[in-house]
């Protein structure tokens, strides 16, 4: 073999050791690039994560890097601060002044918060950066303004039901002592006197009653009655009032007096009949009749029927007439309708108005229990 030709093979065999490196390469190269990708896509969703977690939470989170300037905001602390990503990332400030536990930001509203300021360590220890967390805590300032409101207004009641429970007693004796007057002085002006003493004591004394019922909840003790008779003797307290105020009764019923008998509370259940009768008389300042009727429907259940010929509601103050401290009357408690009902509800029944602006209002009362 010439020389000439040896060297052309050992050429030969260097050519085809450097296509079968490069051909190496070339895949090393390829795989290094699918590499590279997958850890881009990894990093990648890697930071959707973090973007979205930091996204969901409640409190503003902002990153500066070791030179102080913001590279990170969350969605949160944007909508705080009324700012975008273009006003603060790059920047060296948060655009908001923090004075004491308030957050003055130069364009949203101020926040009281609370907030801290935590140094971001590498795995070596390194600082990297440092990350500012704040919170609005608005609601929560609310809440315990609330709770203090509630804490005295309570202290108050507590007050106020001891006050009403003293007071009760003595306006019952000047009651009284004004329907006495009024007997002896029949027929004088002095006379009408003591009837309005009598009637505004008698409102006082429900409004009290209401009062008490409503702070001590309503809990019936049941006893057999006669619903009839309750309505005699309310009736019969009322007479004054109603002579005075130009009021008609007019009672009519098919039932017996036994056949009124009912399982009931009998103080509870006046307590509700009053306060429809106050209602009644007040919807009638001008004078009229207030009808008073009781049968039994077609279910065996017990039906009274109070309807005044007074001013009426419209509909809105219908649907609301039961509501607690609801009240059209300046200084009213708002809670006699809505006493009545529970009374009626916590005897199983049901109580329903109907009313029309100036033609009047009935309410009627039904007590599904059986009748003795």
């Amino acid at each position: 073999m010439t020389k000439k030709t040896a060297d052309l093979e050992l050429l030969n065999k260097a050519m085809e050791t450097f296509n079968s490196a490069s051909t190496s390469l070339l895949a090393y190269y390829s795989a290094l690039e699918d590499k590279v990708k997958l850890l881009t896509q990894e990093v990648e969703h890697k930071k959707q994560q973090l973007d979205s977690i930091l996204d969901s939470i409640d409190m503003g989170v902002i990153f500066f890097d070791t030179t102080s300037t913001v590279t990170l905001i969350n969605s949160a602390a944007k909508n705080l601060l009324g700012v975008t990503d273009q006003d603060i990332v790059g920047a060296t400030d948060i655009r908001a002044e923090i004075n004491d536990s308030m957050i003055i930001p130069e364009n949203s509203r101020p926040f009281p918060a609370l907030y801290s300021e935590t140094d971001v360590l590498d795995k070596t220890g390194s600082a990297i950066g440092r990350v500012f967390i704040f919170k609005d805590i608005t609601r929560l300032r609310e809440l315990e303004a609330e709770n203090e409101r509630n804490r005295r207004l309570t202290a108050m009641g507590e007050l106020v039901l001891k006050i009403a429970h003293e007071v009760r007693n003595p306006l019952g004796s000047i009651e009284l002592f004004a329907s006495l007057i009024y007997e002896d002085l029949k027929g004088t002006k002095q006379a009408e006197y003591a009837s309005r003493i009598s009637d505004s004591v008698r409102s006082l004394v429900n409004t009290l009653d209401n009062m008490l019922r409503y702070s001590r909840g309503i809990a019936p003790k049941f006893t057999m009655a006669s619903f009839s008779e309750t309505l005699k003797e309310i009736a019969s307290e009322f007479a004054e009032t109603l002579d005075s105020k130009s009021v008609e009764l007019i009672y009519t019923t098919e039932l017996n007096t036994e056949q009124s008998v009912l399982s009931m509370d009998k103080g509870l259940m006046r307590q509700a009949l009053i306060n429809v009768f106050l209602n009644a008389m007040q919807a009638m300042p001008d004078g009229g009749r207030l009808y008073v009727t009781t049968f039994r429907d077609h279910n065996n259940s017990f039906v009274i029927s109070i309807k005044d010929t007074g001013i009426g509601m419209d509909s809105e103050t219908a649907s609301k007439i039961f509501e607690p401290f609801f009240s059209t009357k300046d200084r009213g408690t708002g809670l006699g309708m809505s006493i009545t009902q529970s009374v009626v509800e916590a005897h199983n029944g049901s109580i329903k108005v109907n009313s029309e602006l100036g033609a009047g209002t009935e309410f009627k009362i039904t007590l599904p229990q059986k009748i003795s």
